[in-house]
């Protein structure tokens, strides 16, 4: 396991299998200081089962590509959708590091 710091916040990176690196976890705080916009979504089911509601992260990018990041796993994948907004691709983003350097690439210069 490797451990590093942005600005003040431990960002840890884990290694699975085979010592391939896993994808770093990446704070709520973070993605939200990164521009990310929470959804609140209700569905009593879910509630239900987990006693909370459950929420959407994203960053819009393009019409079709935005940044997901996942609440559970505290990951962010890339998506791409196509006109009827199903998912056609998914990229993992592996560091927090490769997270700014997506986001640098989409933006308005």
């Amino acid at each position: 396991m490797v451990t590093c710091t942005h600005h003040g916040i431990i960002l840890v990176q884990y290694y699975g299998k085979n010592n391939k690196m896993a994808q770093e976890k990446i704070d709520y705080k973070i993605v939200i200081d990164l521009g990310f916009e929470r959804e609140d979504q209700t569905d009593s089911i879910f509630y239900d089962q987990y006693g909370f509601n459950w929420f959407i992260v994203t960053k819009k990018l393009t019409k079709r590509t935005y940044l997901d990041w996942d609440c559970n796993t505290r990951t962010v994948a890339l998506k791409r959708i196509d006109k009827n907004h199903n998912i056609i691709g998914s990229l993992d983003i592996e560091s927090f590091q490769k997270l700014e350097n997506v986001i640098n690439f989409f933006k308005d210069k």
